[in-house]
């Protein structure tokens, strides 16, 4: 293998992996937005349930 080719292969794995990383970033972001809405939710729910009562 010359060294043009591993450089290229070097770096399309870098790219993959880049894209790779920020998918799953902006899944795990995803996920701790919506953990915070549902606590918010129930935050919100709970409070009313205490005014009513």
């Amino acid at each position: 293998m010359t060294k043009n080719t591993l450089i290229k292969v070097l770096g399309l794995a870098a790219t993959v992996i880049g894209a790779g990383m920020t998918l799953v970033t902006d899944w795990v972001n995803e996920q701790k937005m919506e953990e915070k809405i549902e606590e918010k939710v129930n935050e919100a729910l709970a409070k009313t349930d205490e005014e009513e009562s």
